[in-house]
């Protein structure tokens, strides 16, 4: 019954500080971005409301990169202040074990991470993709992982040619900021048509009010130009789609679907597997903490405390980064790419916790 009671406590005070760490990073990201908003001159363009919900749609997908962080910080905070406290000397001398102290806490890392991985990540992945589509459509800048122009090599009817723009919208049918170049039997460009906009119908771009130019003649302005394609909407949108924009319930389809055109998926497979294994990073980052923040320390000594779990939590940060690019470049399996450091730390936090324990 004590141990049930110890439990919720602990439990409560883990949840308690992780909810207010998460406010407060939220509320200095939003601020930061709005202030970045304004001094890029957004702020005119969309007015004040227009770039407060802007910003309230981007801020979700950066706050999924520092929840692993924020499981951090909230773990060696809850712990110290326990410690502070002597409530953690108080639960030792009464027989209760590291492994008894950290349960209510692994529960709640496991249950955030699940929340984080199969609710908050779907959440984050729309208004990413809701901002992407208003960076395009107002800025007309594009949302892809690059951030450079799209370009795409097309030939069909005979006609062989490259178009390219700034952002792809519309499930892959609509370009923004258009140029095309078509190609005459010698490989020369024979012409360049220019438009804001291009959609994909039946086989053809069609670009609305262009510009067209071709060597030797003035530039002529029809109301439409149609570009022969045999390009297909999954296959543009697979090329320019971002992986962090995707959810996790979306992930499978998107990979049998780049797959089945011959696309590399490692990017979208890389992340299904990170999102798998988020709950078992926010476990490990609970670890990393214990730690440091279980070990009896004054106050003068909670600062180096804090400091070695943000040492810890970085270099974690740093190799999981790693990690990622190595499975997404298909140097490594992508499994392995996103367990292997999650179950490095995981181990190594416990031989180092077994130590402090058992001797």
């Amino acid at each position: 019954m004590m141990n049930h009671t110890l439990n919720r406590y602990f439990l409560r005070l883990y949840l308690s500080s992780f909810f207010s760490t998460l406010l407060t990073v939220f509320t200095l990201v939003y601020l930061v971005d709005m202030i970045e908003l304004s001094r890029r001159g957004r702020t005119e363009v969309l007015g004040f409301t227009g770039a407060a919900g802007y910003s309230a749609l981007r801020v979700p997908a950066f706050m999924e990169q520092a929840l692993p962080f924020i499981i951090l910080f909230a773990s060696i905070f809850t712990l110290l202040n326990l410690n502070r406290r002597l409530e953690l000397v108080v639960a030792r001398a009464a027989g209760v074990s590291i492994w008894q102290i950290l349960l209510p806490f692994a529960f709640g890392s496991l249950c955030l991470g699940l929340a984080a991985t199969f609710v908050y990540n779907p959440l984050a992945a729309w208004t990413k993709a809701q901002a992407s589509t208003i960076e395009s459509s107002v800025f007309g800048n594009a949302p892809s992982n690059t951030g450079e122009e799209i370009w795409l090599r097309q030939s069909a009817d005979g006609v062989r040619s490259i178009i390219g723009g700034a952002a792809v919208s519309q499930g892959g049918t609509e370009l923004k900021q258009v140029s095309a170049f078509l190609f005459g039997p010698d490989g020369s460009i024979t012409q360049r048509i220019d438009a804001d906009q291009a959609t994909l119908e039946n086989g053809q771009w069609v670009l609305s009010k262009p510009r067209v130019t071709r060597i030797g003649y003035p530039p002529s302005y029809p109301q439409q130009f149609r570009l022969p394609t045999t390009l297909k909407p999954e296959y543009v949108e697979q090329r320019v789609a971002d992986p962090e924009a995707t959810s996790v319930w979306s992930l499978p389809s998107e990979i049998k679907v780049a797959s089945s055109l011959g696309l590399n998926a490692k990017a979208f497979d890389m992340q299904y597997q990170m999102l798998l294994a988020r709950p078992a990073l926010f476990l490990a980052m609970t670890l990393v903490a214990a730690t440091v923040g279980t070990r009896f320390s004054r106050t003068a000594q909670a600062g180096r405390a804090i400091a070695a779990g943000v040492l810890a939590g970085f270099t974690l940060y740093v190799v999981t980064f790693l990690a990622k690019a190595l499975g997404s470049n298909d140097i490594v399996p992508p499994v392995v790419a996103a367990w292997f450091p999650v179950l490095a730390a995981g181990s190594l936090g416990v031989t180092i916790l077994l130590h402090q324990e058992d001797g």
